[in-house]
């Protein structure tokens, strides 16, 4: 869950600790022995609705991001549904992590019903300077892993470690089963030379663009209202050359998995052009997220006041 929406309980910390501790292990040995992950994804939608009744102030988050998203308000019919089906997608995203983590690369693969602009990412892996492909907390990103090792390819993912220990062990455990690094930050200390690094030995690195954890962002309408996003991804890009390639990956009505690659966002302007450009490809990442989240409500998983953010007030 989000250190934006922590408690201050220790008792209660602590109790969610147990919990998770003991939920997410269960899930990840019973998902290897599921034939079918329907069978998971009618567990998770179960503990869905008990974690809404049980933890009423996120659900009030949610309802305020979804009737952003839709343009309603809060208390519509449409919004409430959205909302609720969200935190059952995003419990069904893990169970599918899990599922498809245990598995050979081929059973997820397979789940893929469209994979739109890998030549994309090949044009701009074949430039020699590595490339960021960028992300969200939207749709099963992790999944994503195993598209790029299907290529021979390895991606070295930057993320913040789930607050719960549990939980970003089983995490870690199946991302280097799927050939992915993971690269902690903690969004305050951590130092951009790995990642120049291995950008400028022709490696891949994989960043969400979509939480401004670091509070330094870049202001960009969202949905009608302005909100920071961060801008690291994109200094990045700037100081070593290397391209950025939005990467999205949702599932459909019917459990397949979907992902499209962008064109490649080159900053390559001088000195005094490199502020503009870094704002425009940000843009053109804002507007191709907030489409897919147009097409997808349900999947774009955020558990705090994303306009509301409460470390800013």
């Amino acid at each position: 869950m989000q250190d934006r929406m922590q408690s201050d309980s220790r008792l209660l910390s602590l109790v969610y600790g147990a919990v998770f501790g003991t939920l997410f292990p269960l899930f990840f040995f019973a998902a290897r022995s599921f034939t079918r992950r329907e069978r998971g994804h009618e567990t998770a939608d179960q503990i869905a609705n008990a974690f809404m009744t049980l933890r009423p102030k996120y659900l009030e988050a949610i309802l305020a991001n979804t009737a952003q998203v839709l343009g309603l308000r809060p208390t519509h019919p449409d919004v409430e549904r959205t909302a609720r089906e969200m935190v059952r997608q995003h419990a069904r995203a893990w169970v599918d992590f899990f599922f498809f983590g245990q598995r050979d690369p081929e059973a997820a693969l397979a789940n893929f019903a469209s994979i739109e602009g890998l030549e994309r990412l090949d044009g701009a892996i074949a430039e020699g300077r590595g490339a960021i492909l960028l992300t969200a907390h939207a749709g099963n990103y992790e999944l994503g892993g195993l598209l790029v090792r299907a290529r021979g390819l390895r991606i070295h993912a930057v993320y913040k470690p789930d607050r719960f220990e549990a939980v970003e062990r089983l995490r870690e455990r199946l991302r280097n089963q799927g050939g992915v690094v993971g690269l902690p930050v903690d969004g305050v200390g951590f130092s951009t030379l790995p990642l120049v690094r291995l950008l400028r030995e022709g490696q891949l690195v994989g960043m969400q663009g979509d939480r401004d954890f670091s509070l330094n962002g870049v202001s960009v309408p969202f949905f009608g209202r302005p909100v920071p996003f961060p801008r690291g991804p994109w200094e990045l890009a700037a100081m070593t050359g290397a391209p950025i390639v939005t990467s999205f990956f949702f599932a459909d009505e019917a459990g397949r998995f979907h992902a499209r690659f962008g064109e490649p966002i080159w900053i390559r302007g001088g000195r005094g052009e490199r502020m503009a450009e870094i704002e425009a490809g940000l843009r053109a990442y804002v507007a191709d997220l907030e489409a897919l989240i147009r097409q997808h409500p349900s999947q774009w998983y955020c558990f705090y006041p994303f306009w509301d953010d409460p470390l800013r007030t």
